[in-house]
């Protein structure tokens, strides 16, 4: 049974939750290559998630020539699904309980859909705010993936940094989303990010090297004993495609060999040292940029 209950539309019976921890994944701003999107859909799968509210009007908040309905057949009959925002529920084997949250970033009313969405994390009296997500960086896929992000309260923050998650000292264009953290640590709910930085020179549609290297991540951050053989040959199948690729292309090669220099520098230095990149490569990663910013 459904029944609306502000904007959303909410699936009876809800389950009875204590102190939830809470997952979010924002497409497209911070969800390149999937990577948040299928980090959640794995956790989903393995945990039997449960869809418990979705956007009664989606389209209040979202424009729909920009993000295409999708049509497709079942047993013969013509379907329609609207993007729309989606909250699960899912039991860990742990006994943890979580909350997963597919979100799209919205083109209007932006105000009223952070108030809406902080309206069910008050209402299922959610304990801790995770954004988790991607983006594209001067990273080489021959290296262990980097993230950054961090967390509103100290032992949160140290829990996350422990995990392998470098504190972010980003500035710049965002997400309406952004001002969830601050007002949702105004109620006591601890909050955090962890953005998965991908190599800007391959761009994916499914990324299964970030994926796995994201769930590691929650892994180490939350206690969570996840099975990831699966993903893992999937991921090993997608990195030697890459590396076939980049044998391939001997400016490819020469762009990797710096990246690696880069990387491997950031790693022995103090962040003040950090070497600068070449101006071929500054010039590269910048078209990239703009390429990604024309397409949003």
């Amino acid at each position: 049974m459904t029944a609306a209950e502000g904007v959303f539309e909410l699936v009876y019976p809800l389950p009875d939750l204590e102190r939830p921890r809470l997952l979010i994944a924002l497409q497209p701003w911070i969800d390149v290559g999937s990577v948040g999107t299928m980090a959640l859909g794995f956790l989903e799968q393995h945990w039997d998630a449960q869809e418990i509210a979705r956007l009664r009007r989606p389209g209040v908040f979202y424009d729909f020539s920009r993000y295409r309905p999708m049509l497709y057949r079942r047993e013969g009959d013509r379907h329609v699904a609207i993007p729309n925002t989606f909250l699960r529920h899912a039991r860990s084997p742990a006994g943890q309980e979580w909350l997963f949250v597919h979100a799209l970033e919205p083109h209007s009313h932006g105000e009223d859909y952070v108030e809406a969405v902080l309206g069910l994390i008050r209402q299922f009296g959610v304990r801790q705010y995770t954004l988790i997500g991607s983006m594209y960086a001067p990273v080489p896929h021959t290296r262990p993936p980097v993230a950054s992000g961090g967390a509103a309260s100290d032992d949160l923050r140290e829990q996350v940094l422990r995990a392998g998650v470098k504190e972010s000292s980003y500035e710049g264009p965002t997400t309406i989303l952004a001002t969830m953290p601050q007002m949702a640590s105004g109620e006591g709910i601890e909050t955090a990010s962890i953005i998965l930085q991908l190599p800007a020179y391959i761009q994916l549609e499914r990324d299964y090297c970030g994926t796995e290297a994201l769930l590691d991540i929650l892994s180490r951050a939350y206690s969570l004993d996840l099975d990831m053989s699966s993903l893992h040959e999937e991921s090993q199948r997608q990195s030697e495609a890459m590396n076939e690729s980049v044998a391939q292309n001997p400016q490819l090669q020469a762009m990797v060999a710096e990246l690696e220099r880069v990387y491997d520098s950031e790693k022995e230095e103090p962040a003040e040292e950090t070497p600068e990149l070449s101006p071929e490569l500054e010039g590269f990663l910048k078209d990239v940029q703009t390429r990604l910013d024309d397409s949003s």
